[in-house]
């Protein structure tokens, strides 16, 4: 069955191609074997589409690309002419008039951090009921070795799933103002971020590459963001440095060629979604957002009586 996503304007759309692998586990004494050749098998087509792109061949591939997605080509920062390799395209900055920010002058506004399929979720224990259903799937789990101690502080908050196809601009951003805090690389896996793979019983988010970013927010407190690479990426790359203060859509880093996704993670009572997200999301349907656009509100804090 093919999936639906929504656009923010309610119109459905079908969900563009991708490459899917299944893995068909057969009895339980072959399925370590079959995991491990699968992971490998992953892994060794992730790099090797890596180095083809980083080639300066692949700039043959860029019109076709652009012409098969019907890219607008008008957002693009740079000239075309100026890509040496499909990745530098792939990965490519747009204009700062393209994405403009929704509510610059309000912080407690969250935007979104990607153009992406978006999920989002009133709290984790919402997100695994209703779309992550990988069995050992747990927040301290993808937070890695590094912040697995900070997991508690996430119980009953706010999760979104920001999830990029290939034809999506590949610049992510910060959905919130704050401070960067330690980041931290987590080695992993290649699977695919496809709905398909979410909703089986595969922990993709706890066992594929991901890598770290806190952001200490005085409106939305410490905001975990996790990026995600996944089959066919070569590469995530920050583009902030630890103890950078980041502003609502200031870029801070892109993944190379392939879809990828963002998990953020919210303390308990920070966050309101949009309701039609929630509703979306209640109904296992992604709804289509670019960069910057409003998809919730952090909770102000109570007047002081005087």
């Amino acid at each position: 069955m093919v999936g639906l996503v929504l656009c923010r304007v309610r119109r459905a759309v079908w969900k563009a191609g991708e490459v899917n692998i299944y893995l068909l586990l057969p009895l339980q004494e072959e399925a370590d074997v079959f995991a491990h050749v699968a992971r490998r098998l992953l892994k060794s087509l992730s790099i090797k589409q890596g180095n083809k792109y980083d080639a300066p061949q692949s700039a043959a591939d860029i019109p076709g690309f652009i012409e098969f997605h019907g890219l607008n080509m008008d957002e693009i920062l740079e000239p075309l002419d100026s890509f040496k390799t499909f990745n530098q395209f792939f990965f490519r900055k747009l204009k700062p008039s393209a994405r403009p920010i929704e509510s610059p002058d309000d912080p407690y506004r969250l935007v979104s951090a990607a153009d992406c399929r978006l999920m989002t979720f009133a709290t984790v224990d919402d997100a695994t009921r209703l779309w992550i259903k990988g069995r050992e799937f747990s927040v301290a789990r993808l937070l890695g070795d590094v912040y697995r101690g900070e997991a508690e502080k996430y119980r009953g908050g706010a999760l979104a799933i920001f999830r990029l196809a290939p034809q999506d601009y590949h610049r992510f951003h910060s959905p919130v103002e704050g401070t960067v805090g330690a980041m931290s690389l987590v080695a992993g896996e290649y699977y695919t971020v496809n709905p398909q793979a979410i909703r089986s019983s595969l922990d993709v988010y706890g066992e594929n590459v991901r890598k770290i970013v806190p952001i200490d927010s005085p409106q939305f407190g410490r905001v975990m963001a996790v990026c995600i690479g996944a089959m066919m990426v070569g590469s995530i790359k920050t583009t902030v440095e630890e103890g950078e203060h980041v502003y609502r859509g200031q870029e801070f880093g892109f993944f190379a060629f392939g879809g990828s996704t963002i998990v953020v993670l919210f303390e308990k009572d920070r966050v309101e979604w949009d309701e039609d997200l929630l509703i979306n999301g209640r109904a296992s349907l992604e709804t289509l957002v670019r960069v910057g656009s409003g998809i919730g509100t952090g909770r102000r804090p109570a007047a002081t009586a005087v």
